[in-house]
Protein backbone atom coordinates (compact mmCIF):
# COMPACT_ATOMS: atom_id res chain seq x y z
CA UNK A 1 0.00 0.00 0.00
CA UNK A 2 1.20 3.34 -1.06
CA UNK A 3 1.80 6.50 0.83
CA UNK A 4 -0.75 8.46 -1.21
CA UNK A 5 -3.25 5.52 -1.34
CA UNK A 6 -2.71 5.71 2.73
CA UNK A 7 -3.56 9.46 2.68
CA UNK A 8 -6.08 9.33 0.03
CA UNK A 9 -8.32 6.89 2.24
CA UNK A 10 -7.83 9.18 5.33
CA UNK A 11 -8.58 12.20 2.70
CA UNK A 12 -11.84 10.41 2.14
CA UNK A 13 -12.62 10.08 5.68
CA UNK A 14 -12.27 13.40 6.66
CA UNK A 15 -14.82 14.54 3.63
CA UNK A 16 -17.16 12.74 4.86
CA UNK A 17 -16.45 14.54 8.61
CA UNK A 18 -16.92 18.22 7.15
CA UNK A 19 -13.50 20.77 6.91
CA UNK A 20 -12.73 20.15 10.74
CA UNK A 21 -12.03 16.35 9.98
CA UNK A 22 -9.55 17.89 7.27
CA UNK A 23 -8.03 20.21 9.97
CA UNK A 24 -7.90 17.81 12.46
CA UNK A 25 -6.04 15.36 10.19
CA UNK A 26 -3.59 18.56 9.12
CA UNK A 27 -2.72 18.89 12.82
CA UNK A 28 -1.98 15.78 13.48
CA UNK A 29 0.39 15.70 10.34
CA UNK A 30 2.06 18.48 11.84
CA UNK A 31 0.98 21.37 9.72
CA UNK A 32 -0.11 24.37 11.91
CA UNK A 33 -0.42 27.16 9.62
CA UNK A 34 -4.00 28.28 8.42
CA UNK A 35 -2.92 27.60 4.27
CA UNK A 36 -2.05 24.18 5.35
CA UNK A 37 -5.41 23.66 7.00
CA UNK A 38 -7.00 25.02 3.33
CA UNK A 39 -5.39 22.45 1.40
CA UNK A 40 -5.60 19.84 3.23
CA UNK A 41 -4.77 16.85 2.45
CA UNK A 42 -3.67 17.47 -0.51
CA UNK A 43 -0.38 18.78 1.07
CA UNK A 44 0.21 15.81 2.94
CA UNK A 45 0.75 14.01 -0.39
CA UNK A 46 2.88 16.62 -1.80
CA UNK A 47 5.22 16.44 1.04
CA UNK A 48 4.99 13.10 2.69
CA UNK A 49 5.64 11.70 -1.41
CA UNK A 50 8.84 13.15 -1.27
CA UNK A 51 10.86 10.48 0.56
CA UNK A 52 8.38 7.95 0.12
CA UNK A 53 9.95 5.14 -2.67
CA UNK A 54 7.57 2.53 -4.55
CA UNK A 55 8.71 -1.07 -4.21
CA UNK A 56 9.33 -2.57 -7.24
CA UNK A 57 9.28 -5.96 -8.55
CA UNK A 58 12.90 -7.88 -8.04
CA UNK A 59 14.50 -8.93 -11.52
CA UNK A 60 16.63 -11.55 -12.56
CA UNK A 61 20.25 -11.27 -13.88
CA UNK A 62 21.27 -12.69 -17.12
CA UNK A 63 23.65 -15.17 -15.23
CA UNK A 64 20.69 -16.26 -12.95
CA UNK A 65 18.65 -17.19 -15.91
CA UNK A 66 21.29 -19.32 -17.88
CA UNK A 67 21.69 -21.38 -14.60
CA UNK A 68 18.37 -22.17 -14.06
CA UNK A 69 17.49 -23.22 -17.38
CA UNK A 70 20.54 -25.28 -17.76
CA UNK A 71 20.36 -26.44 -14.05
CA UNK A 72 16.13 -27.14 -13.61
CA UNK A 73 15.05 -30.46 -14.74
CA UNK A 74 13.09 -30.57 -17.45
CA UNK A 75 10.42 -32.77 -16.09
CA UNK A 76 9.14 -30.51 -13.19
CA UNK A 77 10.02 -27.17 -15.11
CA UNK A 78 9.74 -27.42 -18.53
CA UNK A 79 6.89 -25.28 -18.51
CA UNK A 80 8.29 -22.55 -15.98
CA UNK A 81 11.25 -22.24 -18.69
CA UNK A 82 9.57 -21.74 -22.01
CA UNK A 83 7.37 -18.88 -20.02
CA UNK A 84 10.83 -17.81 -18.60
CA UNK A 85 12.66 -17.56 -22.13
CA UNK A 86 9.21 -15.91 -24.06
CA UNK A 87 8.86 -13.41 -20.93
CA UNK A 88 12.13 -12.54 -20.89
CA UNK A 89 12.81 -12.35 -24.42
CA UNK A 90 9.51 -10.59 -25.28
CA UNK A 91 9.20 -8.37 -22.12
CA UNK A 92 5.61 -9.79 -21.72
CA UNK A 93 2.97 -9.12 -19.11
CA UNK A 94 1.60 -12.41 -17.23
CA UNK A 95 -2.09 -11.76 -18.59
CA UNK A 96 0.04 -11.88 -22.50
CA UNK A 97 1.54 -14.82 -21.58
CA UNK A 98 -1.75 -16.41 -20.04
CA UNK A 99 -3.88 -15.65 -23.14
CA UNK A 100 -1.13 -16.61 -25.73
CA UNK A 101 -1.94 -18.43 -28.89
CA UNK A 102 -0.74 -21.80 -29.82
CA UNK A 103 -0.78 -19.34 -33.43
CA UNK A 104 0.85 -16.87 -32.02
CA UNK A 105 4.18 -18.65 -31.54
CA UNK A 106 5.98 -19.52 -35.32
CA UNK A 107 8.59 -22.29 -35.45
CA UNK A 108 11.25 -20.21 -38.27
CA UNK A 109 13.31 -23.17 -38.03
CA UNK A 110 16.63 -21.38 -36.49
CA UNK A 111 14.39 -18.96 -34.48
CA UNK A 112 10.78 -18.15 -33.01
CA UNK A 113 8.73 -15.55 -33.97
CA UNK A 114 6.43 -14.95 -31.41
CA UNK A 115 3.07 -12.09 -31.73
CA UNK A 116 1.15 -10.08 -28.71
CA UNK A 117 -1.76 -9.08 -30.74
CA UNK A 118 -3.72 -8.17 -27.74
CA UNK A 119 -1.83 -5.76 -25.07
CA UNK A 120 -2.59 -2.85 -22.35
CA UNK A 121 -1.52 -0.27 -24.47
CA UNK A 122 -3.48 -1.69 -27.43
CA UNK A 123 -0.28 -1.65 -29.28
CA UNK A 124 0.40 -5.20 -30.97
CA UNK A 125 3.91 -6.48 -30.44
CA UNK A 126 6.22 -8.90 -31.74
CA UNK A 127 10.12 -10.52 -30.90
CA UNK A 128 12.03 -13.53 -32.02
CA UNK A 129 13.21 -15.82 -29.70
CA UNK A 130 16.52 -16.84 -31.05
CA UNK A 131 18.07 -20.12 -31.04
CA UNK A 132 20.55 -20.04 -28.76
CA UNK A 133 18.75 -17.75 -26.55
CA UNK A 134 19.74 -17.43 -22.93
CA UNK A 135 22.87 -19.61 -23.94
CA UNK A 136 20.22 -22.63 -24.27
CA UNK A 137 18.68 -24.27 -27.30
CA UNK A 138 15.44 -22.32 -26.92
CA UNK A 139 13.56 -23.68 -29.82
CA UNK A 140 14.57 -27.25 -29.55
CA UNK A 141 12.79 -26.32 -25.64
CA UNK A 142 9.68 -25.06 -27.17
CA UNK A 143 9.79 -28.13 -29.43
CA UNK A 144 10.04 -30.37 -26.62
CA UNK A 145 6.80 -28.48 -24.62
CA UNK A 146 4.58 -28.31 -27.93
CA UNK A 147 5.10 -32.09 -28.64
CA UNK A 148 3.26 -33.01 -25.54
CA UNK A 149 0.23 -30.81 -26.05
CA UNK A 150 -2.81 -33.28 -25.69
CA UNK A 151 -5.37 -33.49 -29.33
CA UNK A 152 -8.23 -31.87 -27.60
CA UNK A 153 -5.77 -29.32 -25.66
CA UNK A 154 -7.98 -26.02 -27.40
CA UNK A 155 -5.86 -22.92 -28.49
CA UNK A 156 -4.52 -21.76 -25.73
CA UNK A 157 -0.26 -22.19 -25.61
CA UNK A 158 0.25 -22.89 -21.84
CA UNK A 159 -1.30 -25.53 -20.44
CA UNK A 160 -1.04 -27.14 -17.03
CA UNK A 161 2.70 -29.43 -16.71
CA UNK A 162 2.90 -32.16 -14.10
CA UNK A 163 5.54 -34.96 -14.42
CA UNK A 164 6.78 -34.71 -17.43
CA UNK A 165 2.88 -34.21 -19.36
CA UNK A 166 0.72 -31.78 -20.10
CA UNK A 167 -3.12 -31.93 -19.11
CA UNK A 168 -5.37 -30.49 -21.15
CA UNK A 169 -6.60 -27.43 -18.39
CA UNK A 170 -5.26 -24.39 -19.50
CA UNK A 171 -2.50 -22.38 -17.10
CA UNK A 172 -3.98 -19.43 -15.29
CA UNK A 173 -2.60 -15.85 -14.81
CA UNK A 174 -1.89 -16.80 -11.09
CA UNK A 175 0.19 -19.74 -11.99
CA UNK A 176 2.19 -17.40 -14.90
CA UNK A 177 2.55 -14.75 -12.40
CA UNK A 178 4.71 -17.54 -9.87
CA UNK A 179 6.73 -18.00 -12.36
CA UNK A 180 9.84 -15.70 -11.40
CA UNK A 181 9.58 -16.77 -7.69
CA UNK A 182 9.34 -20.54 -8.86
CA UNK A 183 13.22 -19.76 -10.15
CA UNK A 184 14.30 -17.35 -7.64
CA UNK A 185 13.44 -20.38 -5.18
CA UNK A 186 15.27 -23.23 -7.13
CA UNK A 187 18.22 -20.86 -7.05
CA UNK A 188 18.26 -20.37 -3.21
CA UNK A 189 17.92 -16.40 -3.69
CA UNK A 190 16.41 -14.57 -0.18
CA UNK A 191 12.95 -13.58 -0.30
CA UNK A 192 11.52 -15.61 -3.50
CA UNK A 193 8.35 -14.08 -3.27
CA UNK A 194 9.47 -10.29 -4.05
CA UNK A 195 10.15 -11.81 -7.43
CA UNK A 196 6.74 -11.64 -8.73
CA UNK A 197 5.44 -11.86 -12.38
CA UNK A 198 6.10 -7.99 -12.97
CA UNK A 199 9.75 -8.71 -12.44
CA UNK A 200 10.28 -10.74 -16.28
CA UNK A 201 8.93 -7.35 -18.10
CA UNK A 202 11.68 -5.56 -15.63
CA UNK A 203 14.03 -7.89 -16.36
CA UNK A 204 13.63 -7.59 -19.77
CA UNK A 205 13.93 -3.82 -20.34
CA UNK A 206 16.96 -4.29 -17.87
CA UNK A 207 18.93 -6.57 -20.21
CA UNK A 208 18.15 -4.52 -23.24
CA UNK A 209 19.51 -1.31 -21.87
CA UNK A 210 22.57 -2.92 -20.08
CA UNK A 211 23.12 -4.36 -23.69
CA UNK A 212 23.62 -1.02 -24.89
CA UNK A 213 19.61 -0.66 -26.36
CA UNK A 214 18.70 3.59 -26.19
CA UNK A 215 15.41 4.23 -24.58
CA UNK A 216 13.72 4.71 -27.86
CA UNK A 217 14.59 1.02 -28.54
CA UNK A 218 13.16 0.00 -24.63
CA UNK A 219 10.11 1.61 -25.41
CA UNK A 220 9.39 -0.30 -28.43
CA UNK A 221 10.17 -3.17 -27.13
CA UNK A 222 8.26 -3.36 -24.03
CA UNK A 223 5.36 -0.92 -26.29
CA UNK A 224 5.56 2.17 -23.61
CA UNK A 225 4.31 5.12 -25.07
CA UNK A 226 6.51 7.18 -22.48
CA UNK A 227 9.53 7.80 -21.76
CA UNK A 228 9.44 8.08 -18.39
CA UNK A 229 7.38 4.95 -18.17
CA UNK A 230 9.88 3.03 -19.63
CA UNK A 231 13.03 4.30 -17.47
CA UNK A 232 11.06 3.03 -14.58
CA UNK A 233 11.47 -0.16 -15.76
CA UNK A 234 14.98 -0.43 -15.93
CA UNK A 235 16.66 -1.47 -13.06
CA UNK A 236 20.20 -0.17 -12.42
CA UNK A 237 21.56 -3.97 -12.39
CA UNK A 238 25.11 -4.98 -10.53
CA UNK A 239 26.67 -6.29 -13.82
CA UNK A 240 26.15 -2.76 -15.35
CA UNK A 241 26.71 -1.17 -12.12
CA UNK A 242 30.50 -3.43 -12.43
CA UNK A 243 30.71 -1.91 -15.33
CA UNK A 244 30.61 1.86 -15.09
CA UNK A 245 32.52 1.29 -12.14
CA UNK A 246 34.89 -0.57 -14.44
CA UNK A 247 35.39 2.74 -17.02
CA UNK A 248 35.59 5.07 -13.90
CA UNK A 249 37.98 3.34 -11.57
CA UNK A 250 40.18 0.90 -13.98
CA UNK A 251 42.08 3.95 -15.87
CA UNK A 252 44.95 3.36 -18.52
CA UNK A 253 48.70 3.69 -17.19
CA UNK A 254 49.62 7.39 -16.63
CA UNK A 255 51.94 7.97 -19.60
CA UNK A 256 51.40 5.67 -21.92
CA UNK A 257 49.77 6.59 -25.20
CA UNK A 258 49.19 3.97 -28.02
CA UNK A 259 50.41 4.65 -30.99
CA UNK A 260 50.32 3.32 -34.95
CA UNK A 261 52.52 0.77 -35.32
CA UNK A 262 54.81 0.11 -39.01
CA UNK A 263 51.93 -2.09 -39.94
CA UNK A 264 48.13 -1.72 -39.81
CA UNK A 265 47.81 -4.80 -37.43
CA UNK A 266 49.11 -4.69 -34.15
CA UNK A 267 49.17 -1.20 -32.28
CA UNK A 268 52.84 -0.70 -30.35
CA UNK A 269 52.92 1.52 -26.90
CA UNK A 270 54.78 4.56 -26.63
CA UNK A 271 55.90 5.32 -23.31
CA UNK A 272 55.97 9.13 -22.04
CA UNK A 273 57.58 10.98 -18.85
CA UNK A 274 55.40 13.00 -17.60
CA UNK A 275 56.72 16.81 -16.75
CA UNK A 276 59.07 16.15 -19.91
CA UNK A 277 59.40 17.47 -23.44
CA UNK A 278 58.69 14.28 -25.11
CA UNK A 279 58.98 13.64 -28.82
CA UNK A 280 57.49 11.17 -30.72
CA UNK A 281 57.95 10.06 -34.10
CA UNK A 282 56.09 7.77 -36.40
CA UNK A 283 57.38 6.51 -38.91
CA UNK A 284 55.02 5.77 -42.32
CA UNK A 285 55.20 3.72 -44.89
CA UNK A 286 53.74 3.99 -48.05
CA UNK A 287 53.99 1.77 -50.79
CA UNK A 288 52.45 3.21 -54.66
CA UNK A 289 52.40 0.93 -57.05
CA UNK A 290 52.37 2.48 -60.78
CA UNK A 291 51.24 0.52 -63.56
CA UNK A 292 53.40 1.03 -66.64
CA UNK A 293 51.20 1.33 -69.80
Amino acid sequence: RSYITSVTGEKQTCVREGNGGIRQLAKEKGFRRRSHHRRGATSLLKVGSRKYKTKKAKILERNQIEEFLKKAPDVEYLQVKVALILGGAGACRCNELTFLDISDVQDKGSYLYVLIPDTKTNISRSFAVMEEAFSVNAVEMYRKYISLRPKAAGRRFFLRYVDGKCTTQHVGINTISKTFSKVASFLGLPDPESFTGHGMRRSSATLLANAGGNITTVKRHGGWKSTTVAENYIEESLSSKMAIAEKIQVLPNVGEVVGPSSTSETPHRVNLNPGQNNKVVFELNVNVNINNK
